[in-house]
């Protein structure tokens, strides 16, 4: 009866040991991102995009289970700001949102957001930042092309809610400029049914290399299991960068 209650006991200490492991790694991750092609974007209820296959990838071969959610850009952002178990994408790692996140893994080498105009708007002409600093710009709230012109000392900005909504306002004329990466000003132009070639590069501002991170509540257990998983796929030569 003893040998009986000794071995209850010691198997009820394990399990109890146990338990707490285990539930760490079942928790889940909310993955958020937006509308922004070719990156990310919702289509016929699928989420689809290059950075959605590398993110897809790298959360399976991890193990941890995840939902994905399509949102405008500010509540996904502020969502991997505030809550625990947050993971987005993409993500421009600039130097104002170094502490603001823990940094997973590079989705690609990026491309250049310049200053965009109209061709038909011939009379406007800017050659340095002090020039462009006269005029409206139009720029996505939040995103990494707001909170740069922000820090570089620009004021008249007319802020969207959505990438769609900011192309379909440039083309309404409702500023001289739109702040557009460059690596996606075509497939946005035309996913709001404008021609790209309309548009044209009046002046380069920074490059914007695109990055999976996730919120800095999130364990740094789940951070080196993400990290893990994608050296491996990365090595194995299993994922394509975007760029």
């Amino acid at each position: 009866m003893k040998k009986k209650l000794k071995l209850y006991i010691k198997y009820l200490l394990i399990g109890m040991i146990a338990i707490p492991f285990s539930s760490s790694y079942s928790e889940t991750l909310e993955v958020v991102t937006e509308n922004w092609r070719p990156y990310n974007y919702e289509e016929a209820g699928e989420i689809k995009g290059v950075s959605t296959d590398i993110v897809k990838r790298v959360l399976d071969n991890s193990g941890i289970d995840y939902k994905i959610h399509v949102y405008p850009w500010a509540r996904a952002y502020k969502m991997a700001l505030e809550r625990k178990n947050v993971l987005i994408y993409t993500l421009i790692r600039i130097p104002q949102r170094e502490k603001l996140f823990k940094w997973v893994c590079p989705l690609g080498k990026g491309g250049e957001t310049s200053l965009y105009r109209l061709k038909s708007e011939k009379k406007v002409h800017v050659r340095t930042l002090a020039d462009a600093k006269k005029y409206y710009i139009i720029t996505n709230f939040n995103s990494m092309d707001h909170i740069w012109l922000k820090e570089n000392g620009f004021t008249k900005l007319q802020i969207s809610s959505a990438v769609e909504k900011a192309v379909k306002m440039i083309f309404g004329r409702r500023a001289k400029f739109i702040a557009f990466d460059s690596s996606v000003m075509e497939k946005e132009c035309l996913n709001a049914g404008f021609a790209p070639g309309d548009l044209e590069k009046v002046l380069p501002l920074f490059k914007t290399p695109p990055y999976v991170a996730l919120s800095n509540q999130t364990s740094d257990k789940i951070l080196n299991k993400l990290s893990k998983s994608y050296k491996q796929l990365y090595k194995e030569r299993k994922i394509n960068l975007v760029n």
